[in-house]
C-alpha cells in the first residue's frame, strides 16, 4: 500500500505528492517516526523547533500524526 508522508519543519511545510510503498500501516508509522528523528538531527538547533509527520494512506486516512519538539533553555 502506499502512504503519503506530508512534513512541517521551521523552514515550512510540505505535502507529500509521491509516496512511498509499505507493507503495512505499522512499517508506515516506523517510518514517520524515523523520519522524525531524521529531521531533527539534520537541523541547525538554533532554538526553540517543533517537527510534524502525518502519515496517510492511499484513501486519504490518517494513520500516523506525530510532533518533535526541541526547547532549548
Amino acid at each position: 500500500m502506499r502512504y503519503y508522508f506530508d512534513t512541517v519543519d521551521p523552514s515550512g511545510s510540505r505535502r507529500d505528492g509521491v509516496g512511498v510503498d509499505c507493507p503495512s500501516d505499522n512499517s508506515a508509522r516506523r517510518l514517520a517516526r524515523k523520519a522524525l528523528g531524521e529531521m531533527f538531527s539534520e537541523s541547525l538547533n538554533e532554538g526553540d523547533e517543533t517537527y510534524e509527520v502525518l502519515v496517510r494512506n492511499n484513501s486519504g486516512a490518517t494513520v500516523f500524526a506525530g510532533t518533535l519538539a526541541y526547547r532549548r533553555d
